[in-house]
């Protein structure tokens, strides 16, 4: 009887053993994965530079062939072409080759650059495929995020209906204002792509992230955005710093949170 409950209870801590090692392997993987995914954007833009300067350099040579071949017609004009200096005409050949050489340097770094970006396309669906996998098992629509603004937890609009404090009407505020002075910190709430960074209407500098869970999340009147468009983030990374432009009254973060293209009450959507 006892040896029948040491086993029952062996079983049991070796099925609890597992299931927490398989969260650990799941949050790893997850992470390994974003890891990989922001390798792979820093590598497609080294890739684009070499692209870029070789490119440079293809021209320059062309250019210096252009203006040898013009020289050469101008001395045609003067003297038999059976006098245009050889020099000029081995000159010419020797940069062809070298042209021929860069151009197929560039053609195997663009190769390069179209695997990279099959890569990014997979890391991104597979990571978006183990977070709808979560929600799915959990039974959620999201997954919650950290707050925004460190150690700035007040929020001086909530979501909703109210007053606007600039044009005195009633509207529907679909965010939430956490107040903050100028150059706060404000960090991404989840890993995500950026989709947009730039200036829109009344919010000024914003800042949009797609989440890898579906959400999206919104930062506004930014006084400056350190993300682009495509950058790949992570939860906690700063992505922009706290200001008042647009359409704003004060130093203030302008949160919005998006599931299913809907605005939902952001407080619920992060840990405060």
């Amino acid at each position: 009887m006892k040896n029948g409950i040491k086993i029952v209870i062996a079983f049991i801590i070796l099925s609890l053993n597992f299931i927490v090692n398989e969260e650990k392997i799941h949050a790893y993987t997850e992470n390994t994965d974003v890891d990989s995914l922001i390798q792979n954007k820093e590598y497609q833009k080294d890739l684009k530079n070499k692209i870029s300067n070789l490119e440079g350099q293809i021209n320059e040579k062309r250019k210096y062939i252009e203006e040898g071949q013009y020289l050469s017609s101008q001395d045609a004009e003067v003297v038999s072409i059976s006098f245009v200096d050889q020099e000029i005409l081995a000159n010419e050949d020797k940069v062809e080759n070298e042209i021929e050489s860069i151009e197929h340097d560039k053609s195997n770094l663009e190769k390069q650059l179209e695997e990279c970006i099959i890569e990014e396309a997979y890391l991104e669906k597979t990571i978006e495929q183990n977070k709808k996998a979560y929600l799915a098992k959990n039974n959620l629509d999201f997954i919650s995020g950290i707050w925004p603004v460190p150690l700035y937890t007040d929020i001086s609009s909530p979501f909703g209906e109210r007053i606007h404090p600039i044009t005195g009407e009633k509207n529907f505020h679909r965010g939430i204002d956490i107040p903050a002075p100028q150059n706060t910190d404000i960090i991404s709430t989840d890993d995500g792509v950026v989709i947009f960074s730039g200036i829109q209407n009344g919010y000024g500098n914003v800042v949009k992230i797609k989440h890898f869970d579906g959400k999206k999340s919104v930062y506004a009147h930014n006084t400056s955005n350190l993300v682009k468009e495509g950058d790949i983030v992570k939860q906690g990374q700063v992505i922009a710093k706290v200001g008042t432009t647009g359409n704003s009254t004060g130093n203030h973060l302008h949160f919005e949170t998006i599931v299913d293209d809907e605005n939902i009450n952001p407080i619920n959507a992060v840990d405060r």
